[in-house]
């Protein structure tokens, strides 16, 4: 991976002294083995994605060995809530039209969906916290830029948020890709 592209830093402080500033981290990496506690306890906190990989897999993330065991990729662009993307619908006076896009891992995929949930007009879109990919350079240059103007908010749990939506007279649809594959 190149670091230019998806943004990424690498070393023990420089992942520290970037989850301590408040600026918005995709994803935390952490080697398997790897004595680094405090880390693990400042991405919880701050409610980043943690994904524990292998030394060869981090190596191969930051393009050199000298990573000190853990990396950060930062956001491409600020996380909206759900309550955001619902109040600018009510702001606009028409019913929430909201894309909720579950485990779409490939980069390319969540960046050409954002792209055209923006064309369709939609509110927001919603992706899981976990087995999804992030809001990294890649999905920002794959939405064309989409994604400086669709809100994209996480959440740790689709079906629960599927269940408050319905329970808030929002109608949901749903499709699923199982039938189609072979």
């Amino acid at each position: 991976m190149d670091n230019q592209e998806t943004n990424l830093i690498y070393g023990k402080n420089a992942v520290t002294e970037t989850l301590n500033s408040g600026r918005e981290i995709d994803t935390v990496y952490i080697q398997k083995g790897a004595a680094l506690s405090k880390i693990v306890a400042l991405a919880k906190k701050n409610g980043v994605v943690i994904k524990e990989v292998s030394d060869e897999r981090l190596t191969a993330i930051c393009g050199t060995p000298k990573h000190g065991g853990t990396a950060a990729e930062l956001a491409a662009a600020s996380y909206s809530t759900v309550e955001d993307i619902l109040a600018n619908a009510e702001q606009r006076g028409k019913p929430p039209f909201i894309i909720i896009a579950d485990e779409i891992e490939d980069p390319h995929n969540l960046g050409a969906i954002i792209r055209t949930a923006e064309a369709a007009g939609a509110d927001g879109l919603i992706i899981p916290k976990r087995r999804s990919a992030g809001l990294t350079a890649i999905v920002a240059k794959t939405s064309a830029g989409a994604v400086s103007y669709m809100p994209v908010a996480r959440v740790a749990n689709i079906p629960s948020l599927l269940k408050d939506l319905k329970k808030q007279g929002i109608w949901v649809f749903g499709t699923a890709a199982v039938g189609l594959l072979r």
